[in-house]
């Protein structure tokens, strides 16, 4: 996916906040980080995401264009979010797309969890109604990273790497920013 410019990605945008259906192409999981979430919908509460961040991540976030929902419920909705890490190397505007957890994203998971020897996470990815794609920008992304674990922190799913090669939580991305190896490896 080419780079969405922020006055580009405003036009894609109702006087809400909201993404216009139709008017933006998913990004490719596998290319991205997946976050999955227990929300039935896309609705993206920035306000608890940004008390998660700066809680328990030392880390401000935003989003460049506020959400009024109103009562919507949206199958498909996507923000571009901005951090600022205290480390300064976790800062950046990422787009972030949610919608719908399709059988392809359950079986990435699953696959992913086999590869690695590990247990359970591809259960939660399970009870998962909506998946978050986070768009990196490089290959070792921090920022994007550092968004993906704050979105799982509260949205209580799993993380699915760049390439499905790995699927995580919250602490396995800790560790992964901190250049630590997991140790359930």
């Amino acid at each position: 996916m080419a780079a969405l410019t922020e006055e580009a990605f405003r036009t894609l945008l109702d006087e809400r906040g909201i993404l216009r259906q139709g008017v933006l192409d998913a990004p490719a999981r596998e290319r991205s980080f997946a976050v999955f979430s227990q929300r039935a919908d896309a609705q993206l509460d920035v306000d608890a995401l940004a008390r998660q961040a700066e809680r328990f991540f030392a880390t401000k976030l935003g989003a460049t264009v506020d959400k009024h929902y109103d009562g919507v419920a949206p199958e498909v909705d996507a923000a571009r979010i901005v951090i600022a890490g205290g480390d300064g190397t976790s800062s950046g505007t990422r787009l972030c797309y949610g919608r719908a957890v399709d059988g392809a994203d359950l079986a990435a998971a699953e696959e992913a969890e086999r590869a690695m020897g590990t247990y359970g996470l591809a259960l939660l990815a399970q009870r998962c109604k909506t998946i978050w794609i986070v768009v990196p920008e490089t290959e070792e992304d921090r920022a994007a990273l550092t968004i993906a674990a704050i979105f799982a922190s509260h949205m209580l799913g799993p993380i699915l790497s760049p390439g499905g090669r790995e699927i995580y939580g919250v602490r396995g991305a800790r560790l992964k920013l901190e250049g630590r190896a997991s140790p359930y490896r």
